[in-house]
């Protein structure tokens, strides 16, 4: 179901598309709803685990069969939300995208992008959750703020004239650090340009 922040984003949406509406534009509103969900499959999995089951004990296949029943029983407390707080959406047209003609559309877009190598695959750092087992995007990362260390580290300079202090949160790759970038336009480093470092612990 929707929180306050949806609330918030589709009143935002409203306020605008009824504005281009008083302003004489054709403006559609179509409204639809996802069925890739992290979310979503969170809550199946948390009511499986009242029933003492999980996801492998189920296989795919049948966990599929019970996100399609989670949708049949709940897919509509969305809508019905967003009709209560006057959405002025073309509710005529809603659609899902798990529906034939989306679901063509995207597989259409996704070959003709990698047809044209604007897709691929490749090793990036990516949002991991440990519990659910599967990679989440930015949007579902929620962050929170840590009482930490801010280090100051000593870098000293090969020629013996003095050192140059660094500050990090993440000590530990000092053993990794392969150069060290100054502003030559900063009247403090100027005097740095071209010298070089030793890493410390590792003399090199």
């Amino acid at each position: 179901q929707l929180h306050m922040g949806h609330a918030l984003d589709n009143t935002m949406q409203d306020i605008l598309i009824r504005f281009k509406r008083m302003q004489g534009y054709e403006a559609l509103w179509l409204p639809g709803t996802d069925h890739a969900s992290i979310a979503t499959e969170a809550k199946i999995v948390e009511n499986m685990r009242e029933e003492g089951i999980t996801k492998e004990d189920l296989g795919r296949e049948k966990f599929l069969d019970r996100a399609w029943q989670w949708k049949a029983q709940y897919g509509g407390r969305i809508v019905s939300q967003l009709k209560k707080i006057g959405s002025s959406c073309d509710w005529d047209r809603e659609r899902f995208t798990m529906d034939e003609g989306c679901s063509k559309a995207v597989k259409e877009v996704f070959v003709n992008l990698y047809n044209k190598g604007q897709i691929y695959k490749g090793e990036r750092i990516i949002n991991w959750c440990p519990h659910c087992l599967t990679s989440i995007s930015d949007a579902e990362v929620e962050y929170e703020d840590q009482a930490g260390k801010f280090w100051h580290l000593r870098y000293p300079l090969t020629d013996g004239s003095g050192y140059i202090q660094l500050a990090t949160t993440r000590p530990e790759t000092l053993l990794g650090d392969t150069a060290v970038a100054v502003n030559p336009n900063d009247d403090r480093y100027k005097h740095l340009v071209g010298k070089t470092l030793t890493l410390p612990l590792v003399g090199r």
